[in-house]
């Protein structure tokens, strides 16, 4: 069978334009462009979570010293301490109250709990340790009747206007009960107090050389119940 010349024409033009396709492809339709961003910068705060207090004036220095015996020369006087069981103050009970120490709670709601520490002489002799009265004492005053300080002891009391640790600090932290509402030691933030501090010295001290004496007192911010 033989195809018209006509025929062949158009078969020949068809194959010529397949092969162009092939050899060229066929171009891609153009893509849309990629729009232009927006970005939203935020920002977020929280609320303080550190438990942290402060105390001003960071230091003081115990006067209105009284007690001690005439006879044996050791009667207190002014800002020295006497034997036996000479009394000194930082700030005053009565008649109007004097406290001359500010303790702030300067992080989030806690307990403020307070405890003292051993009194430590100049020359590193033997120290004075914490006693305490009461009928439960954590460490027993072994003076007359265990109700003063023995050899090498001594008491630190503090007070507010709603109180203090009556039986004396300890080495132990303990709830202060001279802060926060009915002596509960509950502080919230910025909450403070003013404070001062009565001492009972020793019957007598061992280290007899020393007339420089140190000791501190510490507050720390104890978690509230459910932290």
């Amino acid at each position: 069978m033989q195809i018209p010349r006509s025929g062949k024409q158009i078969a020949v033009l068809l194959l010529g334009l397949a092969l162009c396709l092939t050899g060229c492809g066929i171009a891609a339709s153009p893509s849309q462009p990629v729009g232009k961003a927006a970005t939203l910068n935020l920002s977020l705060k929280t609320v303080p979570t550190v438990r942290s207090i402060t105390i001003s004036p960071g230091k003081a220095t115990f006067g209105n010293c009284t007690g001690g015996k005439d006879v044996n020369n050791t009667h207190s006087a002014g800002s020295r301490l006497g034997f036996p069981n000479g009394t000194c103050w930082v700030g005053e009970i009565s008649p109007i109250g004097v406290y001359p120490i500010k303790i702030t709670n300067t992080g989030i709601a806690s307990f403020v709990y307070v405890n003292g520490s051993s009194a430590t002489p100049s020359d590193d002799g033997n120290g004075w340790s914490l006693c305490n009265l009461g009928t439960k004492p954590v460490a027993t005053c072994n003076g007359y009747k265990h109700r003063a300080p023995g050899i090498d002891q001594y008491i630190v009391e503090n007070f507010g206007p709603g109180g203090g640790t009556r039986s004396g600090l300890t080495g132990t932290p303990q709830c202060d009960r001279a802060f926060g509402a009915r002596g509960k030691c509950l502080a919230s933030l910025g909450t403070s107090q003013h404070e001062g501090f009565e001492l009972i010295g020793p019957f007598a001290a061992s280290d007899f050389r020393s007339t420089n004496w140190t000791m501190s007192i510490t507050w720390t911010p104890v978690p509230t119940e459910g932290d």
